[in-house]
């Protein structure tokens, strides 16, 4: 396996290799310059091209705490070998960061904050902008929760997951239709349109595991390779929800986290509304939901009813959190 990497280290950047240490997400090689980090890449190349011009724009506006990627010599952000796109990056700081208190996710929300503010006028020819996506996701789930509830009531018997969808369809219909309420009093279209215009990123994954913390103290963040455009207020409610989820999630806490995410980025009125109608959209279960019901089963899966079971379980935090919010 190592010749594999010996040649898209020499092919593709002219480095050395001399040997390699196996991490999560791929493999530290020592080179003649040093330490790389070499990684398969799972996204198209217009993805791994974007997320190139995000770090770059984040370094630039100040925001060095992150891994960028290495060009390759005939100035690619990532090498192709035998139909395989590879990337290579500097190496992060191997201490994840632990998600087991407040203070953890005060101190990312901070360093969210300031990505966020350091992505302004960013450029690339590589922008995904969709306004319509996140009205018609809320519309479409909310139709598709309608018509599964049809199709359970049609059946001649209820399985398992079927009591769980019939069990929460009021308060999940309720609040679905909410987020879509609080979406329009957000004047979402003008709150991305500004963002399209000033330029903005959303990660999608700001989360422990692609969150390291170094020697210093200083926090470093990886895992852009998902990235896309669109409003970053979507990081920051799944942070939050993440909080709720990995923590007993007060009120206190949630003031301290907006607060220390607006160190660096303040909030409109109106973004704090968007932020509502964010949290309060019950997303991972009806996804699970949809997941499951669109596709051909002859048994209930206990896997799928312990996930969307556990889904149930964070939905009922993010209500927790919406309140807390309104209140803040």
């Amino acid at each position: 396996m190592e010749d594999i990497y010996e040649k898209i280290l020499w092919e593709g950047y002219g480095l050395r290799f001399y040997s390699g240490a196996r991490t999560r997400t791929g493999l530290v090689c020592k080179t003649d310059k040093g330490l790389r980090e070499l990684k398969k890449a799972r996204e198209r190349m217009s993805s791994i091209r974007y997320a190139h011009d995000v770090k770059e724009c984040l370094y630039g506006n100040g925001f060095t705490v992150i891994s960028r990627f290495y060009n390759t010599m005939d100035g690619q952000p990532c090498f192709v070998k035998e139909g395989t796109l590879y990337v290579l990056e500097e190496v992060l700081p191997f201490a994840p960061l632990e998600e087991d208190g407040k203070e953890a996710f005060i101190k990312g929300a901070a360093t969210l904050g300031k990505m966020h503010a350091c992505a302004k006028g960013l450029e690339s020819n590589y922008l995904q902008w969709d306004k319509e996506r996140l009205p018609l996701q809320f519309s479409k789930r909310r139709i598709e929760l309608a018509k599964i509830k049809r199709r359970i009531q049609r059946q001649g018997g209820y399985d398992a997951i079927d009591l769980l969808v019939l069990d929460h369809y009021d308060t999940y219909m309720e609040q679905t239709m909410q987020a879509e309420v609080l979406l329009q009093q957000a004047d979402y279209d003008a709150l991305f349109d500004r963002a399209e215009k000033e330029g903005a990123f959303c990660h999608h994954s700001y989360k422990g595991e692609n969150l390291r913390v170094a020697e210093d103290g200083r926090l470093y963040v990886g895992g852009f390779e998902g990235c896309n455009s669109d409003i970053p207020l979507l990081d920051l409610a799944a942070y939050l929800k993440r909080y709720m989820k990995k923590t007993e999630g007060t009120k206190d806490g949630i003031t301290q986290i907006l607060e220390s995410y607006q160190k660096n980025n303040r909030l409109e009125d109106k973004e704090k509304v968007l932020l509502q109608a964010l949290t309060i959209y019950p997303e991972k279960f009806l996804r699970l939901m949809n997941e499951y019901y669109n596709k051909r089963r002859t048994c209930v899966s206990p896997a799928m009813q312990e996930r969307l079971a556990l889904a149930a379980e964070e939905e009922g935090r993010a209500r927790e959190l919406y309140r807390f919010i309104r209140e803040v």
